[in-house]
């Protein structure tokens, strides 16, 4: 007993072995993930306007070979790959762990909501558009988030001439006697196919020969990806069966302040635009050929300048030009443009792999202050979008990338003629952040 007392006063314990109590195991959420992609519903298309599912033509499958690179899967990646149900109208909505929220839609290939949080981390959707799909079918839907093609912009008079072979073709007019955005269905008025891919939606869409009078059938890919640092990636393709020309763009209206704030808010933006000229335009808007040099004109954004102040220079109430971007040797992506709301302290810069920008400030829509006097006097017609807000004239704006407007018919333009083998690419990435303290 004395050596038993002894051993235990020396610090050495006796393990007494308990029974294995059977308990359940603790269940560890799993970590939500930087970027979160959710698919739903946003309507469906009426009967009138399905889209064509005609299978591609002869000239078309003999370029298979770059068209493999992109060509949508197979049809198990998504039901809405299949001619059967194309009819469904799908909305896919990210979210990221900054608290940004993007959606896109099928018809049109349109971003319909892009919510970002201010400096005070309070987020607000910052483009415009509608809350039905109904509502962008209406006419006077001035392209709201839409994908523009096959060629964005005016072509004067509807004619092209397709060079090396010289070939003349007739256009749609459907903007007076000048064809503008693909003319009467454009690619913002068809139901796009689509898949997922990681993060990432990838929507298709063939064109038939001689759509609005276009030659060649065409097949274009646009691919959507958010990321955590709250970009938008789009990725633009397109391959035809012969000589064509493209030339497509996205046509968001933003207005940091939030798409209800209206125009006073929106003259406070300070635009910088990487463009050391613009294209020059007649009295139509149309463009002459010329490139003018920016320096010394209300049309020089390459420092940071307020659009209430640059606004009123605008003999034409306001700008829709092309700018002619500063492009780097062998660049794929160049800064085009950056917008910045001091209030909110929200930033947008645009990047793009394009040699032109068209910067727009919603001249053309609806102005409350004006009045047409003609056989019978009207006055201002509303454009209700989102949760009931009116747009109104100078209430938004929009940068779009493109390449310059009527390209196919000025020599000293950049090139806009696809070709059957070469694949037209077009990159574009908006990049949303925050600045911290005052702007000085």
């Amino acid at each position: 007993m004395a050596e038993a007392t002894d051993d235990n006063a020396s610090g050495d314990t006796v393990s007494v072995v308990k029974p294995e109590v059977s308990e359940a195991p603790e269940t560890i959420p799993p970590p939500k993930p930087d970027v979160e992609l959710i698919v739903d519903g946003f309507g469906f298309m009426p009967k009138e306007t399905k889209l064509d599912s005609k299978s591609l033509s002869t000239d078309l499958k003999k370029s298979s070979k770059v068209l493999k690179d992109i060509k949508s899967p197979a049809s198990e990646h998504s039901p809405c790959a299949s001619s059967t149900n194309i009819d469904i109208v799908r909305r896919y909505t990210w979210r990221t762990k900054n608290r940004m929220t993007v959606q896109v839609i099928t018809y049109g290939a349109t971003i319909t909501s892009i919510q970002v949080p201010d400096k005070r981390g309070v987020p607000d959707d910052v483009v415009a558009g509608f809350d039905t799909l109904e509502e962008y079918f209406q006419p006077r839907n001035p392209y709201f988030g839409a994908t523009i093609g096959r060629y964005a912009n005016y072509i004067q008079d509807g004619t092209m001439v397709v060079r090396p072979s010289g070939r003349m073709y007739m256009l749609s007019t459907n903007r007076g006697h000048n064809h503008y955005h693909g003319g009467y269905v454009g690619f913002d008025k068809v139901n796009w196919r689509s898949y997922v891919t990681g993060n990432k939606v990838i929507m298709s869409h063939v064109s038939e020969r001689f759509h609005e009078g276009y030659p060649g059938t065409v097949m274009a890919q646009v691919s959507f990806e958010v990321t955590c640092d709250n970009t938008i990636k789009i990725e633009m393709k397109c391959t035809t069966s012969e000589p064509t020309i493209v030339n497509l763009s996205n046509t968001n209206y933003f207005n940091l302040a939030g798409h209800h704030s209206g125009p006073d808010l929106m003259y406070d933006h300070i635009i910088t635009i990487n463009a050391d000229k613009y294209t020059a335009v007649d009295e139509e808007g149309l463009v002459t050929g010329e490139k003018n040099v920016v320096g010394g004109t209300p049309y020089d954004f390459r420092v940071p300048r307020s659009l209430r102040v640059m606004l009123p220079k605008i003999p034409m109430g306001g700008y829709d030009i092309n700018f002619c971007v500063t492009q780097g040797t062998e660049q794929d992506l160049t800064f085009q443009a950056r917008a910045l709301h001091p209030l909110t302290g929200r930033v947008l810069e645009i990047y793009s792999n394009q040699p032109g920008m068209q910067f727009y400030t919603g001249n053309l829509l609806p102005d409350p202050d004006k009045i047409v006097e003609g056989k019978r006097s009207y006055g201002y017609v509303p454009l209700m979008g989102k949760h009931g807000t009116f747009y109104r004239k100078h209430g938004l704006f929009c940068m779009m990338p493109q390449n310059y407007p009527d390209a196919v018919n000025h020599k000293n333009f950049p090139n806009s003629v696809l070709n059957p083998g070469e694949t037209y690419i077009h990159k574009i990435q908006y990049k949303f952040g925050i600045l911290l303290g005052k702007y000085v």
